[in-house]
């Protein structure tokens, strides 16, 4: 399982202070890239980035994060056949914020799916024992 932290920002809120729905897919995006990038999955190369594309999205809100919020976004990766799922959860203070999903497949430079890169699954073999 891996983790990245940080803290909710006041342009990430609405005039209550509480984090506008939306936001909740930012900080999934954000720990899916330190994953990928701390992985090797991807480097800032255009091609490996635009490797994996989102293909679908679920998020079950359970309670507000807000402003100063110190969050906690733990994902753990799986692949199902050219799909790689990303499940994940957001905390602040150990309370359960958020659960998300994120699903994605890899795009040829002619928006057709290809095969998940060798790679991935060597990187996703060797995570997950």
């Amino acid at each position: 399982m891996f983790t990245y932290k940080r803290k909710i920002h006041v342009y990430e809120t609405d005039l209550m202070g509480i984090v506008h729905h939306s936001n909740y897919l930012r900080l999934c995006e954000e720990a899916r890239v330190e994953w990928c990038l701390q992985s090797g999955v991807i480097d800032t190369s255009t091609e490996s980035v635009f490797s994996l594309t989102v293909v679908e999205t679920h998020v079950q809100h359970v309670k507000p994060a807000r402003y100063g919020d110190e969050v906690v976004i733990s994902l753990v990766v799986r692949t199902q056949g050219a799909r790689l799922i990303f499940n994940y959860v957001i905390r602040a203070q150990d309370i359960i914020l958020c659960r998300a999903e994120t699903v994605h497949c890899s795009l040829d430079l002619n928006m057709n799916v290809k095969r998940l890169d060798h790679k991935i699954i060597k990187i996703l073999e060797n995570e997950n024992g």
